[in-house]
């Protein structure tokens, strides 16, 4: 992406994160610059100084990160302190944020995605993206094998080569066997329909060929009784100026279905893992398009919840072909779904369970397309000329065979 396009604009003061994906740093370079690494030699060293010593990398882009990351967690708590309920006028009860499957493991349960639209701050400023993953041995899928490795001292991956009976003690219950078999499964799951698409996290520029750039998809677990983020990916949503009275996006939703993708074979191991997480298919959604249907991989499909009002046709899905098409990613820019990368995709689809609560959040000055590239600060929004939508919408029997219209 960053070696085909020019960037331009400020960075906001981040770092790189610290764990999870591998980090491609002269690629991260290259984001940040625009191409134009020749203007900071101290950079390009200590990108070799990275590849000279893997160790070093890892300590360097976790000092980075904790420098300059000041209160990671802060989007989860979006719904409950700067998200107003139309029905209240006051934010979420942190309690809005609980699957309402009871089959699911309590962990599940917490988990909920936030999407901060704004890609302005409050000074009018993009905000640019730096994404954030955690790493798969601090998932709460895994508190077992995460002793077993810590006693071991060995790395955490390795572990999934290894049986039950290799893990476990004689005096383990049979409840504990059980459930180490599964941390087992979903560990091998993970490596081998996740892990294998892994790529750089994405560093945006504020402003990116004159995108102000900003909008995120957090993924949040509420843990000790307090929201943390497990993962921030970059994003877009519709392209068409939002304000808070339009309804077109719900404060508050539902994913109802979980898709799957072309690229990938579901497998029984991937069946077993949507058991667990309330529900997922091998189905592959499309978009209408006129009659030239186009895949919308590892589709999410979201309704509103039920009593409020927004677009029932959107879902979270991977960006079409995988590529940043003109270097608007992060910018409102799409026809009404919320886009991720690839990878990033990917994992929200395995990650997520179905009937996990989405809220969206933002504020009409604060949901800008187009920023100034010299200062970083957003203009006025502009809409697009109106595209030709793909014919008359299906009832809610007819897209649950995976065409979907997208509507303003």
């Amino acid at each position: 992406m960053a070696n085909q396009q020019k960037c331009e604009g400020v960075m906001p003061s981040c770092g790189l994160p610290s764990c999870g994906a591998k980090t491609n740093l002269p690629r991260i370079l290259l984001v940040l610059t625009g191409g134009r690494m020749r203007t900071l030699p101290l950079l390009g060293l200590a990108a070799l100084a990275v590849f000279a010593s893997p160790a070093l990398a890892q300590s360097t882009i976790t000092s980075m990160s904790t420098s300059k990351v000041q209160d990671v967690d802060a989007p989860c708590r979006i719904p409950f302190e700067k998200l107003k309920d139309v029905k209240t006028n006051a934010p979420f009860p942190m309690s809005a944020a609980i699957n309402e499957s009871e089959k699911l493991p309590q962990n599940i349960r917490n988990r909920y995605v936030v999407a901060d639209f704004n890609t302005a701050d409050e000074n009018g400023m993009c905000k640019g993206v730096n994404e954030y993953l955690s790493r798969v041995d601090q998932l709460s899928e895994f508190p077992r094998l995460r002793k077993i490795a810590a006693e071991r001292s060995v790395e955490f991956t390795t572990l999934v080569s290894e049986k039950v009976v290799t893990l476990t003690k004689s005096e383990e219950k049979l409840e504990d066997v059980e459930a180490l078999a599964i941390e087992l499964e979903d560990l091998k799951n993970y490596l081998e329909q996740v892990q294998r698409f892994q790529t750089d996290h994405i560093v945006k520029a504020r402003v990116y060929n004159g995108y102000c750039v900003g909008q995120t998809l957090n993924f949040c677990e509420i843990q000790d009784g307090k929201p943390k983020l497990v993962y921030r990916f970059i994003t877009s949503s519709s392209r068409w100026q939002q304000k808070p009275n339009n309804n077109y996006y719900a404060p508050i939703n539902v994913i109802s279905t979980r898709n799957w993708s072309s690229d990938r074979r579901y497998t029984p191991a991937d069946a077993k893992r949507d058991e667990r997480m309330n529900g997922g298919r091998s189905h592959i959604a499309m978009f209408e398009n006129g009659g030239s249907p186009i895949e919308m991989p590892n589709f999410l499909h979201f309704l509103p919840e039920k009593g409020y009002t927004g677009e029932r046709a959107n879902g979270i899905h991977q960006i079409a072909g995988g590529l940043d098409s003109g270097g608007t990613f992060g910018a409102p820019v799409s026809l009404g779904c919320v886009r991720l990368s690839k990878y990033q995709a990917k994992l929200a689809r395995w990650w997520t369970p179905r009937q996990a609560k989405f809220f969206i959040y933002l504020e009409t000055d604060g949901y800008k397309n187009y920023g100034d590239a010299k200062t970083a600060r957003a203009r006025g929004y502009i809409n697009p000329p109106p595209v030709d939508t793909a014919g008359p919408r299906r009832n809610e029997q007819q897209q649950s065979v995976g065409f979907f219209s997208i509507f303003r």
